[in-house]
C-alpha cells in the first residue's frame, strides 16, 4: 500500500463504471443525511471521471462535518450510520509510511502523534487540513491558500504546530472544567 491519488482516482473510475453514476452523484447521495456537508464542484479527467483523491470544492464547514462524521464512528449527529465504523477503524490503522512526511498512513488518513495524542489527519494541497483527535473528542478543519504548495515551504509544519497548540489548549480547558 502506497500513498497515491492515482489509486483513489482509479477507485473513482471503478465506482463510476460499476454503479453507472458519477462519483459526485454517489457522494452527494451517500452523504445526503449529513447536514452541513456538500461537495459543490469537483474536477474531472479528460474521460469525464471525477478525480477521486483531490480537487473537491468543499467549504471549511463541509470539511468539519466530514471530520465529525469520522470522529463519531461514521454516524451523523442524528444517529444515521453513513460510513461503517469498521471501515473507519481500518482506515486509521498504519499501512505504510508516507514518503512525503514520514508519518504513518492508513486508508486516506495520515497518522501521527501531536502533544502526546494520537491524531488522524487528512492533508490537501495548499494546506487544506482536517485533524481528528479521538481521545479529546476534537475535530479541527483548516483551509488555506489552495494554489500554493504546503510541504516544500514548511507551511504544513506550521499548521501541525498550530494544531499542537490547539490540542494543548484543549487539554488545559478540559483540566480547568468542573467534573
Amino acid at each position: 500500500m502506497l500513498y497515491s491519488t492515482g489509486s483513489t482516482h482509479l477507485l473513482s473510475a471503478i465506482l463510476t463504471r460499476a454503479s453507472g453514476q458519477s462519483t459526485l452523484v454517489l457522494a452527494r447521495n451517500w452523504f445526503e443525511p449529513l447536514k452541513g456537508f456538500a461537495i459543490t464542484a469537483w474536477d474531472r479527467d479528460p474521460q469525464g471521471v471525477y478525480l477521486g483523491g483531490n480537487q473537491m470544492a468543499m467549504s471549511t464547514r463541509s470539511l468539519l462535518a466530514f471530520g465529525e462524521l469520522y470522529r463519531n464512528g461514521g454516524k451523523t449527529p442524528e444517529g444515521v450510520q453513513i460510513v461503517p465504523a469498521d471501515w473507519i477503524a481500518q482506515s486509521w490503522q498504519h499501512r505504510t509510511n508516507s514518503r512525503f512526511t514520514g508519518d504513518s498512513y492508513g486508508y486516506g488518513w495520515f497518522l501521527r502523534t501531536m502533544a502526546g495524542r494520537d491524531v488522524r489527519y487528512a492533508w490537501g494541497y495548499g494546506g487544506q487540513m482536517l485533524y481528528i483527535v479521538p481521545s479529546l473528542g476534537l475535530t479541527a478543519a483548516m483551509t488555506s491558500e489552495e494554489d500554493a504548495p504546503s510541504a516544500r515551504t514548511g507551511y504544513r509544519d506550521s499548521l501541525h504546530a498550530l494544531m499542537t497548540d490547539i490540542i494543548l489548549a484543549s487539554e488545559a480547558g478540559t483540566a480547568d472544567s468542573p467534573g
